[in-house]
């Protein structure tokens, strides 16, 4: 069974038999119907836009799925749906994951009996597909809700080593100023005084704050995504993204990409040059994302996720973020285990690699990486 790729549109068919629960799914549906779920629940996020997913798709040639649930009654109401990613790395194992370099972007639905109508077809899916391994990534508990014939097969294993972070944002900037440290406002008056400028904008900034990301990537130990991927998510209208960079002497020296959604602004990516850390070029992006946010109507701030207890996890908290658990459900064939845990991204040896070779050598490992 194949997934969309970039530049395809194909019908939508369904999956298994809606007559047991009333309840269809519908294959690569009409992205119209999964705009316009994804603008009125509550619960969906940036990554559950189409583009996001068609963005990764594009940049590392991965098969990508819609799932789309609906009440057979009443097919013209979206009830639920799941995006989905087929991962194969050479020589592993293959895994159906909703979403590979994702925080969170799984199964969202108005009911239980959809949720588990999702997770069924999902199953069927990673069977179709060869796939020893769903994963499911998710904000908070996912209940399985029994029963679930199509569990006999599939044990489940919940992952919560990572924790997500975000934060109200006032009405204004001046209450979020004054609701911040001293210490975190003087970093940001230290960047404007050392004479750092910001810019916000669209595709015309994506290789500078491509070239930080990159950057502290190396530093870092870690392979960098291209730019090629960074050049996928701008392009795609339904994100609402925008590039934030801070420069210094004209040199980027910080910079991120946020995206829009249901009143919240979230930020996934964004580096500073560890070089420059001095001048607080870090703090004054922050801030400004931050600022960015409220000027924009945002109600919530997502800083995205990080590792309980680490520095970067206490750098958010200082901005007023809190956490909350990010749960990674893996459903494994019986006889085959996975641990997301197990997938790192530091190497010694990158630290020590020239920034060009970084750069031209990191994508291809980074794609089979799902974290």
């Amino acid at each position: 069974m194949g997934g969309e790729r970039e530049g395809r549109d194909p019908p939508a068919v369904f999956i298994g038999n809606p007559a047991a629960e009333m309840i269809e799914i519908l294959l690569n549906p009409d992205p119209a119907a999964w705009r316009g779920y994804c603008g009125r629940h509550h619960a969906a996020l940036f990554t559950h836009l189409r583009g996001w997913s068609s963005a990764l798709a594009a940049a590392y040639d991965l098969p990508v799925f819609f799932l789309l649930a609906r009440a057979a009654a009443a097919p013209g109401d979206t009830a639920g749906i799941l995006p989905l990613l087929l991962f194969s790395p050479p020589g592993g194992t293959r895994r159906l994951i909703s979403l590979p370099y994702t925080d969170a972007a799984g199964i969202v639905a108005d009911s239980d009996a959809v949720r588990r109508r999702l997770l069924a077809a999902a199953l069927e899916l990673a069977a179709a597909t060869g796939a020893a391994h769903l994963e499911l990534r998710q904000y908070g508990r996912f209940e399985i809700v029994p029963p679930l014939s199509a569990l006999t097969d599939w044990q489940c294993t919940a992952h919560s080593f990572k924790i997500g972070l975000d934060r109200l944002l006032p009405a204004t900037t001046a209450e979020l100023w004054d609701d911040l440290p001293a210490k975190v406002r003087n970093q940001v008056r230290k960047a404007w005084r050392c004479g750092c400028v910001v810019r916000i904008g669209g595709g015309e900034l994506v290789d500078d704050v491509h070239g930080v990301f990159s950057d502290n990537m190396r530093d870092l130990g870690s392979p960098t995504h291209g730019v090629e991927l960074f050049r996928q998510v701008i392009g795609q209208d339904d994100l609402r993204a925008r590039c934030i960079v801070v420069y210094h002497r004209g040199v980027p020296a910080a910079g991120a990409m946020v995206f829009e959604h249901g009143g919240t602004l979230f930020n996934p990516w964004a580096s500073s040059l560890r070089r420059l850390r001095p001048i607080c070029a870090n703090m004054l992006l922050y801030w400004t994302m931050l600022a960015h946010g409220i000027r924009q109507g945002c109600r919530r701030f997502d800083f995205g996720r990080s590792s309980p207890g680490t520095s970067t996890s206490r750098f958010k908290m200082q901005w007023g973020a809190g956490a909350r658990p990010l749960y990674w459900y893996v459903f494994s064939r019986n006889g085959h285990e996975w641990y997301p845990s197990n997938e790192s991204l530091v190497s010694e040896d990158w630290k020590r690699m020239d920034l060009a070779d970084s750069r031209r050598e990191g994508p291809a490992i980074r794609r089979w990486i799902s974290l």
